[in-house]
């Protein structure tokens, strides 16, 4: 198999037929096994990511207990976040998060090798910066929450000021008729006189 990979065509052909059904099953809803080779920022489709991200923590629910609990804590923190946000905020930022987390390791130290979920130095660097990820992940749900709340309190602001509007017009538009009611006397006073 090492030959094969030497040729560029085998290479690509190999990376294709692995990758695939990585591809397919992720579209199914089913676990991803190999970490996805496109990590262009121009594709943000984060379905695969996620999946390889869960075989992780479903393949080291044995060996590696803690990783696999923070796995799965981080992916329960994502979905929390999808229920609390508005249906239509785009992106899920824990989404983006995992994936870049993710394409780091792709583009750092294994551009082009194929990484299967139990890659031992995979699981290493996954284990080494698992807490930097949690408290992105967390930086990024405070973020979230912090606009909803904000603009939540905004448009409550803004009602309250509508009714203020509302009254200074209606004090406005009645204090303006009887200003205008006296001018035009006056005007009528003035044009008697001359």
């Amino acid at each position: 198999m090492s030959y094969f990979l030497k040729d560029p065509f085998h290479l690509v052909l190999w990376v294709f037929l692995s990758v695939s059904p990585a591809f397919s099953s992720a579209l199914k809803g089913e676990p991803t096994y190999l970490l996805p080779l496109n990590c262009s920022e121009l594709l943000p489709d984060n379905t695969t990511f996620l999946s390889f991200f869960e075989s992780v923590g479903r393949g080291q629910v044995i060996s590696q207990k803690d990783l696999s609990q923070k796995v799965f804590r981080i992916l329960a923190l994502r979905d929390k976040l999808g229920q609390s946000s508005p249906a239509d905020s785009g992106i899920n930022p824990v989404d983006v998060v995992i994936r870049r987390t993710l394409c780091f390791y792709r583009q750092q130290k294994e551009a082009l090798q194929p990484v299967p979920y139990y890659d031992p130095k995979f699981i290493s660097f996954l284990k080494d910066n698992i807490r930097e990820l949690e408290q992105k992940v967390e930086a990024v749900i405070i973020e979230s929450q912090y606009k909803i709340f904000h603009q939540e309190m905004l448009e409550k602001r803004a009602k309250q000021n509508q009714a203020l509007v509302e009254e200074a017009k209606r004090r406005a538009d009645k204090s303006a008729a009887q200003t205008f009611e006296r001018l035009t006397r006056s005007a009528s006073q003035k044009a008697k006189v001359n």
